[in-house]
């Protein structure tokens, strides 16, 4: 499994590299910091101005995205929401472009 192993952290990282560079360029008030060692990557959504509850409700019910908010994991998680980058880059990619345009329909 050592070079199947290999060929898989190549792929998660090239993905977190997508997101990275994606969201930090094409998605106004989401930053986002590359993660060390993990898949989940949290999206810093403080910039949108949004409460926890508005937060969730513009993913799921705007964007079409469902994700683990991360007010779930506690006080410090207000703000955020965890995506996994686990999966296909076409699935990333679909998922960031429903995000740029709840927020183009927001502006």
């Amino acid at each position: 499994g050592g070079p199947w192993l290999d060929e898989l952290q190549v792929y998660l990282q090239a993905n977190r590299d997508f997101v990275t560079t994606t969201v930090n360029q094409s998605l106004p008030g989401i930053r986002v910091s590359a993660p060390e060692a993990t898949y989940l990557v949290w999206l810093d959504c403080r910039g949108l101005g949004l409460s926890d509850a508005e937060l969730k409700r513009f993913f799921v019910q705007q964007a079409g995205v469902g994700m683990n908010p991360g007010i779930t994991f506690g006080e410090p998680g207000s703000g955020f929401m965890r995506l996994n980058i686990g999966c296909p880059r076409s699935v990333l990619a679909d998922v960031l472009e429903r995000i740029q345009s709840a927020l183009n329909a927001r502006s």
